[in-house]
């Protein structure tokens, strides 16, 4: 019998009921490797019929953790970056993501600039695998041409601020938290 994306999600709920620790998102990155490799789920999320890009297709309305689906055509690499006061697992589906972990080597009192050096060597996560990045984990992407993969986090990430770093320059962009009322900045 199949995992559908309502089995995961049913099962996720009960998961993060009871917080968001570190064991709790490791139960989670396991239902995530089920659900990645599932035929009908996979058939239906990311098949050629799909649209590029990153689409959401799962908000829990009580604990609000969300899923979303990435399928691009062209290679991708990202700097390093967090998810701010949440986490993220990133489960591959196709092709393959290559993840390097990163951490700040200075003290952080300059908001406008950080050094970073690679804390763990790029690895690679192949299809029905999945990475867990919890809290303010640094951590960068890249992906070949015609990668898919699903990544959930605690939160919207658009109601936390992130960072971002250049690895090279180390100027530090703070990805602001969505604000609501009229005129917003994101």
């Amino acid at each position: 019998m199949g995992y559908s994306l309502q089995d995961f999600c049913r099962d996720t709920k009960k998961i993060l009921k009871a917080g968001g620790s570190r064991a709790a998102v490791e139960k989670v990155r396991a239902g995530m490797e089920r659900l990645v490799v599932d035929p009908q789920f996979v058939s239906e999320f990311f098949g050629d019929q799909q649209p590029l890009g990153l689409k959401k297709i799962y908000t829990d309305p009580d604990l609000g953790f969300e899923l979303m689906t990435y399928r691009y055509t062209e290679a991708r690499k990202s700097q390093p970056h967090d998810h701010g006061d949440s986490w993220a697992v990133y489960a591959q589906v196709r092709e393959y993501t290559e993840m390097t972990e990163w951490e700040r080597t200075d003290d952080g009192s300059d908001p406008q600039s950080a050094r970073v050096k690679m804390k763990k060597s790029p690895y690679r996560l192949n299809p029905g695998q999945a990475g867990i990045y919890y809290g303010r984990e640094l951590h960068s992407t890249a992906t070949p041409p015609h990668t898919r993969y699903l990544r959930i986090t605690g939160t919207d990430l658009e109601n936390v601020e992130r960072l971002r770093i250049d690895a090279a320059t180390g100027k530090v962009e703070r990805i602001r938290a969505r604000q609501s009322g009229a005129g917003a900045a994101r």
